[in-house]
């Protein structure tokens, strides 16, 4: 369609939108500090967010007027995917979007704002795309574009699966139970001669063989740094390992067979697979292993939280309900929780079933999140201390850094030892998971602290917080 044919408004926007473009590509967008980057980057996303907001609009025009006919096309997604030489995967993805959005006005306004993105959009249309929940998901637009809004992406992304799970708890069991049923492990030859490994099972059976198998993939780790320090000294940095990381998974799960190889008659496992689970979540599985019916769950997407701003009875006492920090970081003891450390789903009919398993060890989380305060009776985090601080989270603690909980090293917030006074406690409350990296960086002048929501905040050498 020639631009001679579009709306003459419209035409000259886009010609502006081109221009300035074409000036900002011109000039350049190097930054030339830290917070000189931080407002580019911002800027440039909420560009590109109403870019993608404006071309899920016309697909949605075309999809409604029927205006792909005119060329033969067979659909709008077929139509967008030719002229904007998208993949396959690219235009579905966004043909989905356009019918979620257009049942979802107050997520479509907040796209169209660029206060949220893409890949909180793509959460969303994955949930929309389950027609048992579609209509209670609709319902729920006001608060999952709040959400989407405040939240940072891996919250909001578990808030959605949460819910969706919650509410097709059905859905979810039935389709753990045929991964169960059909689960495969195959190896296979190639022609050339080399091996693949094809297969799937249900979420507790992999949650306990990536458990395993990561303690395994240790212990290959361990072995490349000793060979590189006794090669190098201290010397030696990650660039000096003799395999990569990809090569160490393979070659732990040879070391994993050649284990059980070799094992029977052997102790049962010392590797604890540790399974997270609410205690309404664990309560209503109970109910439902003696035979009864537990209630369905509401199904409000971000409940309001009874604290003095919000009274029980729904009554606003406060101008802004965003003011509340349970409201707009999402407690994680509001949540519903199923899952290991790292935060792998496990269906809750399994994680329940598992409590008389040996070697997988359940941990009732109480709607408080409450745990024993062990003082400063110990100077390192070990044991169930370590453990404690890792149920908390299911990464490092840095913004932005999602390295897995399992991978962190734990130590305290407030230091143990601090010039002219007691210094900080061994307790879960002043203990978090933080990569080896980022734990270092709190000697170069950054500070972290807990506030009264249960969110750490960490403060650059300046004062300053990090977002």
């Amino acid at each position: 369609m020639s631009s001679e044919v579009i709306d003459r408004d419209v035409a000259a926007a886009i010609d502006r939108v081109r221009s300035g473009l074409g000036t900002l590509l011109s000039l350049g967008v190097d930054p030339f500090d830290a917070g000189d980057a931080i407002t580019m980057v911002r800027e440039l996303e909420v560009i590109g967010r109403q870019a993608a907001a404006l071309a899920i609009k016309v697909h949605s025009n075309i999809d409604e007027r029927g205006l792909y006919a005119a060329d033969g096309h067979g659909s709008a997604k077929v139509m967008v995917r030719h002229l904007g030489r998208l993949s396959g995967e690219d235009a579905h993805r966004r043909s989905q979007a356009a019918r979620a959005l257009a049942d979802l006005p107050c997520v479509a306004t907040a796209l169209a704002a660029g206060r949220i993105g893409m890949s909180q959009v793509t959460v969303i249309t994955r949930a929309h795309a389950n027609v048992r929940v579609r209509r209670l998901l609709c319902g729920q637009d006001e608060a999952l574009a709040r959400s989407a809004t405040m939240d940072p992406f891996d919250v909001f992304e578990d808030k959605v699966r949460d819910w969706v799970r919650l509410m097709d708890a059905d859905g979810a069991r039935d389709r753990n139970q045929r991964s169960h049923e059909n689960r495969d492990l195959r190896l296979h030859q190639d022609l050339d001669g080399t091996w693949h490994i094809s297969g799937g099972c249900a979420s507790l059976q992999g949650a306990e063989l990536d458990t395993i198998h990561r303690h395994f993939v240790d212990v290959e780790r361990a072995a490349d740094w000793a060979e590189a320090r006794d090669r190098l000294g201290h010397a030696a940095t990650e660039h000096d390992l003799i395999r990569t990381e990809a090569q160490r998974r393979a070659d732990a799960w040879t070391a994993m067979a050649r284990a059980a190889a070799t094992a029977v008659g052997a102790s049962p496992s010392t590797i604890v697979t540790n399974i997270v689970i609410d205690r309404d979540t664990f309560e209503r599985e109970c109910i439902r292993f003696a035979g009864g019916t537990p209630a369905r769950p509401e199904p409000t997407f971000d409940p309001q939280p009874e604290t003095p701003g919000h009274g029980a009875d729904g009554d606003e006492t406060k101008d802004d309900e965003d003011d509340d920090p349970d409201r707009r970081r999402g407690h994680p003891a509001r949540r519903p929780r199923s899952h290991t450390l790292d935060g792998h789903w496990i269906e809750p009919t399994e994680a329940v079933a598992a409590a008389l398993v040996g070697h997988v060890r359940r941990v009732v989380m109480g709607s408080d999140s409450v745990v024993t305060d062990l003082g400063r009776r110990s100077r390192l985090f070990t044991g169930s201390a370590a453990l404690a601080v890792r149920l908390a989270s299911r990464h490092c603690y840095w913004p932005g850094c999602w390295v897995p909980v399992t991978d962190c090293q734990i130590d305290h917030l407030r230091p143990w030892s601090e010039p002219g006074g007691p210094g900080g406690r061994t307790d879960p409350g002043n203990g978090a998971p933080a990569c080896g990296r980022h734990n270092r960086l709190k000697h170069h002048g950054y500070a972290a602290h807990r506030d009264a929501a249960g969110q750490i905040r960490v403060t650059r050498p300046d004062g300053t917080e990090i977002d």
